[in-house]
């Protein structure tokens, strides 16, 4: 099977950060930024433009020209336009690529994980280390949780996942769906997993490999540690329960 660069689909706080990184390095395609659409970043300035005009036939051009060196990507859907993640999707399976969806089943905890980061600023351990024994200390002070912002936040997280399947099943895109919570969770190590989801590109990967161990080596953010630091925290754990159905 010749080799695909490939293009990952998911939200915000699904592990998608480690696994990106392991595909990437052992990919012969291009690496970029994560998330290089998003405002900040380096095709950011497609997603301004486009944003400022609403020009679609100028944006889809830009897309087809970020993505003619077939880098690989991992892209959060719900931040991004949808018109732009359709102009993606149709470029990427124009030119031969592989695609992956990255979900969590469980929504309330992925909310949260999210929740903690907007709140706090820390969006990985390395930020955390920094941020979380200021706020703990009390030199640091965390964003109150807004549960009207999180009603909003269920109903497009939603929406848009659900408008991105349908658009990869009515190109008839065969994708691989993964969970966060078999990745990372099940009984079977990801570092066990992974080789898999690589060959599925095209990709051989020895079962020793040492580049597997970035894998077992991975530390979370430990978000539970400041959750009851952040003004709203138990308020919108109840509106979770509430909203998000596994």
């Amino acid at each position: 099977m010749t080799e695909k660069p490939w293009l990952i689909l998911t939200l915000r706080r699904t592990g998608g950060t480690s696994l990106t990184s392991f595909l990437a390095e052992v990919s012969q395609f291009p690496t970029i930024e994560h998330e290089p659409f998003n405002t900040d970043r380096i095709f950011g300035h497609i997603t301004r433009d486009f944003l400022e005009t609403g020009d679609m036939i100028a944006m889809q051009g830009a897309v087809k020209q970020a993505v003619a060196r077939n880098p690989n990507i991992k892209h959060c859907v719900e931040i991004i336009p949808l018109e732009m993640t359709r102009a993606l999707i149709d470029t990427c399976q124009a030119q031969g690529y592989g695609f992956m969806v990255l979900t969590r089943r469980d929504e309330a905890r992925r909310m949260l994980s999210l929740l903690l980061a907007i709140s706090t600023g820390a969006w990985g351990p390395e930020m955390a280390a920094d941020i979380y024994p200021e706020i703990i200390a009390g030199t640091r002070q965390a964003t109150p949780i807004d549960l009207q912002m999180v009603r909003n936040r269920v109903r497009q997280d939603y929406f848009t996942i659900g408008r991105t399947l349908s658009l990869l099943r009515n190109r008839q895109i065969d994708y691989q769906w993964l969970l966060f919570e078999e990745l990372y969770l099940g009984e079977t190590p990801i570092e066990t997993q992974a080789p898999a989801i690589a060959a599925k590109l095209g990709i051989e990967i020895a079962a020793d490999d040492p580049r597997l161990m970035a894998f077992s080596e991975r530390d979370g953010q430990k978000s539970g540690s400041i959750a009851h630091h952040v003004d709203g925290y138990d308020a919108a754990v109840a509106l979770l329960e509430e909203l998000c159905t596994a």
